[in-house]
């Protein structure tokens, strides 16, 4: 069976990938929404030439349009794709389309089922140039469609609210301020709702986001209605709890406390917080805060309280976990934050061949206890990767390494998956995990010089892990990563991306890359509501909030950008990136004794060689031109020794400071010449909007087939 995906994009899959031939084709793919949006009506052969081919000749056009319909019945390998004659429909019995099944829910009264089928705007990103006909019947569709979905939510919210579900209420309010971000009455009822809910500090910090989306993108200010609605909330004296209360439906699951004598088996203690975070985030109805922002209170001595706020959740998981030989006792607890009372609690003593058993009765024991209603949860929440119980604990190992984000982190994770594969081959996880650490090695960030050879291993893992399982969205991501910054084919890239999304909705990593991607092509708009999204999901850590403040730099908001940078200075002042980033957009704004003194405040053997860059750019621009020279040379003959002649690119920005632009493009060429994974930014890198106009440039942005 074929999917036409229409609301939030426009492709189409067959179940496991997007298509490529005459399904990627802008044409057809516009044929395909025309046809999905006129439903069993159909779409007049006249018509359908009026939008697609509005300039040619009738026969021309004609032949064109029979051209196209072959094509896609032969790339598709489906002949009865289209049924009618002379109107033109889709065959529903070959190909389904998310627009009519959100119509079909809509019309049968199922509102829920419409509102999770509405995947986005109709047609969203997609543009047909030289169709003026089709983009302004395209407009006033997606206008449609966003009406009823806007009309459905918002009914769904007042049912909520009549029912005194408040937390449910606030949830649909939720969905339609993501969707009008900008509608102030939406904003505000999101806010009571939230309130209503007993989440005052979650309404209050929506109005910040709120307030800086407005000033970042349209430099105005809020509503005097939404400040107005916040101003109440902030003195209204806080609602106390009932002793009895239940907590809403979002919990967090706390770093599992290793209890082994030797403290040794932290690896293993985090591979089962990890494991239940991803069980529990499959149950419908249950927001489950991601292991990462969880992790940021491991060993810490927090109030419940304080970490369920930072959080946004109102229940807890924690625990603790003994490994001896083959030998498992866990210990979990379920805590109601509002009055600390203990929900539910039990010990297992169980044998690691049991581990994935004790993980699921772990995972169903804990939704039990809390009070959801609606759909119920999967028949398997647990998602056994491999029989072999060595390769587990194996792979265990290798993420536990991974996660430290270090080369030496990453480099022992990569020998413990290999080690998993040995013992079981067919462990598509732990080739994904493998995947996963060959593309960041190939950064300069995690290793100087980069591996030569890491994309070209990452991509051949990432293709492993998806020959094991199709369905794996790990693989997908990292593919999409390798195709973005080293195969440099953006189209491709996106399909990987979205499809991880499909595979693993809201997935926090997956948004993140995405929302970089789309900033690397220019699409600023898409980029900065996908990271602001990312970071709802990831509310605390550190990698989510910096890349905020990069999609501001690449969008020309620098001020912005430089105040997210500092912000996270101001928590972790001896992180290196984020001082590399900041002294980037305090160059951007011609700020150079500020850029000069926060790159001051790294000790020099900390200083990589991206900061050293953005030294000499601020040298060049206080007029102190022949140290950024001098400094430049050092740094090509430290580039070339290391046989990365394609770092030069990172000096190009300093020669355009300096009016060398024959400089600037040959440092740029060798980061082409090079597969540098900085390329793919130039079309967004601020430095070099004086050379924009320049024709050896624009051979470059067309060599990546970046837009000109």
């Amino acid at each position: 069976m074929l999917r036409l995906r229409t609301l939030g994009g426009l492709s189409v899959d067959d179940g496991e990938r997007s298509l490529g031939g005459a399904a990627s084709q802008r044409k057809t793919l516009a044929l395909l929404a025309l046809l999905a949006a006129a439903g069993p009506r159909g779409v007049s052969r006249d018509k359908t030439i009026a939008f697609l081919w509005p300039e040619s000749y009738a026969d021309k056009a004609t032949h064109r349009l029979t051209q196209l319909l072959y094509a896609l019945r032969r790339d598709l390998g489906a002949d009865e794709l289209f049924l009618g004659s002379p109107d033109l429909r889709l065959n529903p019995s070959v190909i389904a389309t998310d627009l009519a099944m959100f119509t079909g829910a809509l019309e049968a009264g199922e509102l829920a089922r419409a509102a999770d089928t509405y995947g986005g705007p109709f047609l969203d990103g997609f543009y047909l140039s030289g169709a003026a006909g089709f983009e302004h019947w395209a407009e006033e569709e997606r206008l449609r469609l966003a009406q009823r979905y806007a009309a459905a939510v918002e009914s769904l919210a007042g049912q909520a609210s009549g029912r005194g579900d408040n937390v449910a209420a606030a949830d649909w309010w939720r969905r339609l301020s993501h969707a009008e971000p900008l509608n102030s009455r939406m904003a505000v009822s999101y806010m009571e709702a939230l309130s209503a809910a007993g989440d005052r500090a979650g309404a209050l910090r929506f109005v910040k986001s709120y307030e800086a989306l407005l000033r970042a993108e349209y430099d105005t200010d809020p509503d005097p209605v939404v400040l107005a609605a916040a101003e109440r909330l902030r003195m209204a004296a806080p609602t106390a709890p009932a002793a009895s209360a239940m907590p809403a439906p979002a919990l967090a699951v706390l770093p599992f406390v290793d209890m082994t004598p030797e403290r040794d088996n932290e690896y293993f203690s985090d591979g089962m917080t990890e494991e239940l975070t991803n069980a529990l985030a499959q149950i419908p109805g249950l927001r489950v805060a991601s292991r990462l922002s969880a992790l940021a209170f491991k060993g810490k001595d927090a109030d419940a309280r304080h970490i369920a706020e930072q959080l946004g959740v109102s229940a807890l998981v924690c625990g603790s976990v003994r490994k001896s030989g083959k030998r498992i006792r866990l210990t979990a607890q379920l805590i109601n934050v509002a009055d600390g009372c203990h929900l539910w609690s039990e010990s297992y003593d169980r044998t690691l061949d049991d581990v994935f058993a004790l993980q699921e009765e772990l995972s169903r024991a804990i939704v039990a206890a809390l009070p959801l209603s609606g759909t119920a949860p999967p028949p398997i929440l647990v998602r056994q990767g491999t029989p072999v119980v060595d390769a587990y604990t194996l792979y265990l190992r290798g993420r536990y390494s991974a996660h430290k984000r270090t080369t030496e982190g990453l480099s022992l994770a990569i020998e413990y998956f290999e080690q998993a594969l040995e013992a079981d081959p067919g462990y598509a996880l732990a080739q994904a995990g493998l995947a996963e650490c060959w593309t960041l090695l190939g950064f300069a960030e995690f290793t100087h010089p980069p591996r030569k050879d890491a994309m070209q291993r990452a991509k051949a893992a990432a293709l492993a892990a998806i020959a094991l399982d199709p369905r794996l969205p790990e693989a997908h991501l990292w593919l999409g990563v390798v195709h973005f910054l080293f195969d440099w084919n953006w189209g491709a890239a996106e399909a990987e991306f979205r499809r991880a999304l499909l595979l693993h909705p809201g997935h926090a990593f997956t948004e993140l890359w995405y929302a970089v991607f789309l900033g690397a092509m220019g699409r600023h708009d898409e980029s900065l509501r996908r990271v602001r999204y990312a970071e709802t999901l990831e509310p605390t850590a550190l990698p989510f909030r910096l890349t905020v403040g990069r999609c501001y730099y690449f969008a020309r908001l620098h001020e912005p950008a430089i105040e997210c940078f500092t912000s996270i200075l101001r928590v972790e002042p001896a992180h290196v990136l984020t001082t590399v980033w900041l002294a980037q957009a305090l160059c951007a704004v011609a700020r150079y004794p500020e850029a000069l003194t926060a790159i001051e405040r790294v000790p020099a053997d900390r200083r990589p060689p991206q900061l050293a860059g953005h030294t000499a750019f601020a040298l060049a621009g206080l007029g102190r031109r022949d140290e950024a020279r001098a400094l430049c040379r050092s740094l090509r003959r430290q580039f070339d020794e290391a046989g990365m002649p394609g770092l030069r690119e990172r000096l190009a920005p300093t020669y355009m400071q300096l009016g060398e632009h024959n400089e600037a493009l040959e440092a740029i060429g060798a980061g082409l010449t090079a597969r540098s994974t900085y390329m793919p930014f130039v079309l967004t890198v601020p430095a070099y909007d004086r050379l924009r106009g320049h024709p050896r440039f624009q051979q470059i942005l067309a060599q990546l087939s970046l837009p000109v």
